[in-house]
């Protein structure tokens, strides 16, 4: 009876060990889908800010406290027009003083002149005053040129797009500060930043997606206008101008990201994202698993485009699971 027992408890086991053994031995299921045709668009990200065409910064040669401010933000300039005026009083006083000075070196030198026609005085002499009024007028022109360095003048025709620093009565500024932005509100570009790396993509014409804060329901378009022949070393970037239409709402100074078109396919070869291994898929062939090395193009958020490598009927693994190997029996599932 006993022996009996353990002869049906050895069966039961065995059993369950050719259960386990068809379980395991099962392949694993997987998702399989067919490439799609679709279009696919390359682009180049960048980010930038928007500035305008034409315009220029000006500000103080010299350090001082601000006396009159002549114009503020908004304020239609001509170019030469007093923005703003930087303490002179002490150069004016200056300028007054060599002014007397010039006088009274010509008063003499008329003298001399009159003096030397009768023969009352020698050459020398008269070289003496006219060596002396041409030192005054030297001197009245540099203190002039001193003065004029404290006013704060309009660069260009335009509008005042920028007042830095709130600019006030009594403010005190220093030299190379910028103090005023002047130009043109009206025509429009974006100053993007390019990775040195995909520069080589970029060309005038392309078109170009805009997105900014103020308009984050929108795509906006624009048009790489030029590009900066030579880039910034440090940040390793390339400057490019994005033209913008002239009914764009974007306003100066906003920031803005774009995406650069480097290239559209209309009917581009297409997979799931979750498909790529590296630069390769796996594909499901007679019940095995098979790593299919591919060319990438474009990749999306969903979708990534196949340029080359892969047959249009072959069935990829959507969504390839850890430690997959060459050759591994599975089993296919729709999507």
């Amino acid at each position: 009876m006993r022996a009996k027992s353990i002869w049906i408890g050895g069966a039961a086991l065995a059993a369950v060990a050719i259960a386990g053994a068809v379980f395991l031995f099962r392949p694993a299921s997987v998702v399989v889908v067919k490439p799609e045709r679709g279009p696919a668009v390359e682009a180049v990200y960048a980010t930038g800010t928007v500035e305008p065409v034409v315009y220029a910064q000006t500000g103080s040669k010299v350090a001082g406290r601000v006396a009159e401010i002549h114009a503020k933000e908004g304020d239609t300039v001509k170019k030469g027009d007093i923005l703003a005026i930087v303490d002179f009083a002490e150069e004016t006083y200056n300028v007054e003083q060599l002014k007397a000075k010039l006088a009274l070196a010509e008063r003499d030198a008329r003298r001399a002149r009159a003096l030397r026609q009768s023969g009352n005085i020698s050459i020398a002499a008269l070289d003496q005053a006219e060596s002396a009024l041409g030192a005054a007028v030297a001197a009245l022109r540099a203190e002039e040129a001193r003065l004029e360095d404290h006013y704060i003048r309009a660069p260009i025709d335009g509008t005042v797009l920028r007042s830095e620093l709130q600019l006030k009565v009594g403010d005190m500024v220093q030299p190379q500060q910028t103090l005023f932005v002047v130009g043109d509100p009206s025509a429009l570009q974006i100053d993007a930043e390019v990775d040195e790396e995909d520069i080589p993509l970029v060309k005038p014409g392309q078109k170009a997606l805009i997105r900014a804060d103020a308009f984050n329901d929108r795509v906006l378009d624009g048009e790489v206008k030029d590009i900066t022949p030579y880039g910034d070393p440090v940040a390793r970037t390339y400057r490019v101008h994005i033209a913008l239409p002239s009914d764009t709402p974007l306003l100066s100074g906003m920031t803005t990201e774009i995406n650069i078109i480097v290239r559209e396919e209309k009917n581009a070869l297409l997979v799931p994202v979750a498909a790529l291994s590296g630069g390769s898929v796996w594909t499901l062939a007679e019940g095995r698993a098979h790593l299919v090395k591919v060319e990438i193009g474009a990749v999306g958020k969903d979708k990534a485009e196949v340029k080359s490598g892969l047959a249009e009927d072959a069935l990829v693994i959507a969504t390839p699971p850890a430690g997959l190997s060459e050759g591994t029996r599975l089993r296919a599932s729709g999507p």
